[in-house]
């Protein structure tokens, strides 16, 4: 499960760099890209609970960050429908999944990482 999460997550991440490099020229961005971005993410998570269901309590400190990610995309798109893009907001999203991507990519290359 948690290969399956990496890889949907990987493709998050893709869409992310598209989305910011849109967002970096002021133009609006292709109609599919935030569906994808929010659908791989969400169906990325799903697999990450799959595998902490599965036993894998390390990875309880990502779904913390999920949460927090999730929770800065989301003001974003409801700040973003109303005309404002606000920079903090952008940079908490992006920090925070920098973070969290790399420490799946670790879990899933290292599977002894984070254990004693």
């Amino acid at each position: 499960m948690l290969y399956a999460s990496t890889g949907c997550f990987t493709l998050t991440v893709i869409m992310g760099v598209w989305l910011a490099i849109f967002a970096a020229r002021y133009k609006r961005p292709f109609s599919f890209l935030t569906p994808v971005h929010v659908g791989s993410a969400i169906v990325g998570s799903v697999f990450l609970v799959i595998a902490i269901s599965n036993g894998d309590s390390r990875l309880m400190l990502n779904v913390a960050l999920a949460v927090a990610i999730a929770a800065f995309g989301v003001l974003m798109a409801f700040f973003r429908r109303r005309g404002a893009m606000i920079a903090p907001l952008y940079m908490c999203h992006i920090l925070l999944a920098v973070m969290f991507y790399f420490s799946m990519v670790c879990f899933t290359i290292f599977p002894n990482f984070g254990l004693d």
